[in-house]
C-alpha cells in the first residue's frame, strides 16, 4: 500500500495532503493544502479536478474519493478536515489505497557547513517540520551519518569557496561518487574532520525519528572538498587548549568572556578597507572566522561563557549544534542591530532561574536612583539625545548550582559604547549596569530568603583600560571625579555619593592587551567577580603580542576575532 502524508502546522488554519498516483504506469506527486474547517467534500471535490488536470481523459469526481477508518468505515463528507484525518485511516481513490499517515517525521531543511577545515568542527543545520516541541523531539532521536568520499580532488582555493560558487576546478559528476561511513549518531550534527578528510567531499544523511516513526532521509553534499589542515602550532589557541583540556570539578568554575566580532560588523567596506585591511577577505569572512571560533571556545571546556558581538544566527545556528550541554540566553541590542550580548553554562552544573535584561540608556532614564543624574544631563540637549540614542544593553541571568542547591550566580554581560573619546559616556553606562546590579541582588535576597548564597560574575568588553572612569568605578565603587573632564563633572553635581557601590568586586587585567587592530592594542575585556564568593585560581595566559603581530593583528588566518578570549579558573 502507498502512503498519503497529511501535515499539520502551528498557528496554521490548514493541512497539506501529498500522495503519489499512478494511471498508466505514470506516477504523479499530488499537494494541496486545504482548510482545517473545509468539509472532505470539498476537499475531494478539489483532489478530483486536480487529478484531471494532471491526467488527460482521466474520469474522476469525488465520489470515486473516500476515507475509511480502522474499521474500514466510510468517514461522513460533512466531516471537517480537521477532525477527519487520522492515523492510519485509508484514502482510497477508485482502486487505489494509500495508508494515511499524520505528521511524518520530517526534514524542512538540511545545510552542512559552507566552509570545511580539516582537523576543524563540522557541523550540519538541520530544521524539521512541526512546533517547537516536535521539532527538538525529532532532532534529539533523528539519526545523523557522515560520509567521506573515496575520490580525492584537487586542492580548492578558500577564496573561490568564500564567493559561494561552485570552484572553477572541481568539475564533479554527483552520481558516479562512491563514499565511506565516517561517523555515525543519534543527534550527531557535528563532528570533528581529521587529516584523511582533506581535498575530499563530506555527505550526510538524516533519518529523522521521533521515537515511534521514521521519516524519509534527506541527504546534502559539501559544495567543496574539505580544505587542508591548519597547522595546529600556529594557532595561539592551541597552547591555551593545553590549559583546558579537562573540565572543571564541582569546586570550581571556568569562566569564558570573548567578543566575537560580529558578522554584521566584519562583512562591511569599513571593516575591510578601514579597520582590518591587513587581514585578506577570506579570513575575515565570517563563514570561515566561526568555525576557529566554534573550535577555539568549545575547547576552553568552561562553565560560564559571556559573549559580546554574538548575532542570533550564530548563537542559535552554530553553538547550540556545537555546544549542546550548554543552555545559552541571549539578549539582541535592537530591532536595527543583530548583535548583543550572550551568555552559555553548562546545563549539568546549572539551571536557569530568570532573566533581568535592561537597555542602560532605558534604565537611566526611568530609574528613580538616577533622577538627579539624568536631571543634569537634560540641562545639555545634544549630551541628552546622544546619551539617550545609545543602544547597550546589560545582559543579566540568575542561575542556580545543581551541584549546590540554593547557590545562586548573577551572571551581568555587557557590551560600552566603543568611541575612543566617549570615556564619560562609559562612566555613565557602568554607573547605571553597577547600581541595577547591586540593587537586583538585593532585591533577589529579600525576595528568596532560602537563597543561601547569591554571587556576581560581571564580563565583557568595556572599551575601557584600567586607568579609564569606567574601570576605576567599577574597581573602586567611588565615582574617580579626578579623572573627568571639567566639563563632565557638572553633570555628577550633588549626585556622586549616593552613586557610590558596595559590591566588592576583583579583577585581573595584568595582560599586555586583549584588543589588537592595526591602529590599536589595550586591555579592554574584563571579568569582574565578588571577592566573597570568588577566589581567581588561574588565568590561562593570553599569545604574546609577538605571536599576535606575525599576522600584523587581529583578525588573521590564526585568530577569528579582533579581540581574545579571556579564560579564568
Amino acid at each position: 500500500m502507498s502512503f498519503c502524508f497529511i501535515r499539520t502546522y502551528e498557528n496554521h488554519n490548514c493541512l497539506q495532503i501529498e500522495f503519489k498516483y499512478t494511471k498508466n504506469h505514470i506516477e504523479i506527486d499530488l499537494l494541496s493544502i486545504r482548510d482545517l474547517k473545509e468539509s472532505l467534500e470539498t476537499t475531494f471535490k478539489r483532489i478530483a479536478l486536480n487529478l484531471r488536470k494532471r491526467f488527460e481523459n482521466l474520469s474522476i469526481d469525488e465520489t470515486d474519493i473516500n476515507l475509511l477508518d480502522k474499521e474500514n468505515q466510510i468517514v461522513s463528507l460533512e466531516t471537517k478536515n480537521i477532525d477527519a484525518w487520522k492515523e492510519s485511516y485509508t484514502f482510497r481513490i477508485k482502486d487505489q489505497e494509500f495508508k494515511v499517515v499524520l505528521n511524518l517525521p520530517s526534514v524542512k531543511k538540511l545545510n552542512l557547513t559552507k566552509v570545511l577545515i580539516a582537523g576543524m568542527p563540522a557541523f550540519v543545520k538541520c530544521e524539521f517540520e512541526g512546533d517547537d516541541l516536535t521539532q527538538k523531539i525529532i532532532e534529539q532521536k533523528s539519526i545523523f551519518k557522515w560520509y567521506l568520499s573515496n575520490t580525492v580532488y584537487e586542492p580548492v582555493d578558500l577564496i573561490e569557496q568564500e564567493s559561494n560558487k561552485k570552484p572553477k576546478n572541481l568539475s564533479i559528476n554527483m552520481e558516479t561518487i562512491t563514499w565511506s561511513l565516517i561517523d555515525q549518531g543519534v543527534s550527531k550534527q557535528m563532528i570533528y574532520l581529521n587529516e584523511s578528510c582533506e581535498n575530499r567531499l563530506i555527505k550526510v544523511e538524516c533519518y529523522p525519528k521521533d521515537g515511534q516513526r521514521e521519516g524519509i532521509a534527506v541527504e546534502t553534499v559539501s559544495v567543496s572538498p574539505v580544505l587542508k589542515q591548519i597547522d595546529k602550532d600556529k594557532l595561539p589557541m592551541t597552547q591555551r587548549h593545553m590549559q583546558t583540556k579537562n573540565l572543571l570539578d564541582s569546586n570550581s568554575i571556568r569562566v569564558v568572556t570573548y567578543n566575537v566580532l560580529a558578522n554584521c560588523y566584519s562583512d562591511t567596506s569599513l571593516a575591510k578597507t578601514d579597520l582590518y585591511p591587513y587581514c585578506p577577505l577570506e579570513y575575515l569572512d565570517f563563514k570561515y572566522r566561526k568555525i576557529l571560533l566554534i573550535n577555539e571556545i568549545k575547547n576552553y571546556n568552561a562553565d560560564i561563557i559571556f559573549l559580546q558581538e554574538c548575532e542570533t544566527e550564530f548563537l542559535e545556528g552554530d553553538l547550540r549544534i556545537a555546544m549542546p550541554d550548554y543552555t545559552s540566553k541571549s539578549k539582541v541590542k535592537g530591532e536595527r542591530t543583530k548583535e548583543g550580548e550572550a551568555i552559555l553554562f553548562r546545563s549539568d552544573r546549572f539551571k536557569f532561574i530568570e532573566s533581568f535584561d535592561i537597555g542602560l540608556s532605558q534604565e537611566l532614564q526611568i530609574n528613580p536612583i538616577f533622577s538627579r543624574l539624568w536631571e543634569n544631563i537634560s540641562k545639555d540637549p545634544e549630551k541628552k539625545k546622544f546619551i539617550a540614542d545609545r543602544g547597550t544593553i546589560l545582559q543579566v541571568a540568575q542561575i542556580e548550582s545543581l551541584e549546590n542547591p540554593g547557590h545562586h550566580l548573577l551572571l551581568a554581560n555587557t557590551h560600552l559604547f566603543f568611541h575612543p573619546e566617549a570615556d564619560f559616556i562609559r562612566l555613565l553606562q557602568s554607573i547605571v549596569a553597577i547600581k541595577y546590579i547591586e540593587e537586583l541582588k538585593l532585591k533577589i535576597q529579600r525576595k528568596n530568603p532560602d537563597i543561601k548564597k547569591l554571587g556576581v560574575l560581571f564580563a565583557g568588553d568595556f572599551n575601557s583600560d584600567p586607568p579609564s572612569q569606567a574601570f576605576q568605578y567599577i574597581f573602586s565603587k567611588q565615582i574617580p571625579i579626578s579623572l573627568m573632564k571639567n566639563e563632565d563633572k557638572d553633570f555628577i553635581s550633588e549626585c556622586d555619593g549616593h552613586l557610590a557601590h558596595s559590591l566588592d568586586l576583583g579583577v585581573y587585567a595584568d595582560f599586555p592587551f586583549t584588543n589588537c587592530i592595526g591602529t590599536f592594542e589595550g586591555i579592554l575585556d574584563y571579568v569582574f567577580f565578588e571577592n566573597d564568593f570568588f577566589e581567581l585560581t588561574k588565568v590561562v595566559p593570553l599569545p604574546s603580542i609577538e605571536k599576535v603581530k606575525e599576522n600584523t593583528a587581529l583578525p588573521s588566518v590564526y585568530v577569528p576575532s579582533d579581540h581574545l578570549a579571556l579564560v579564568f579558573d
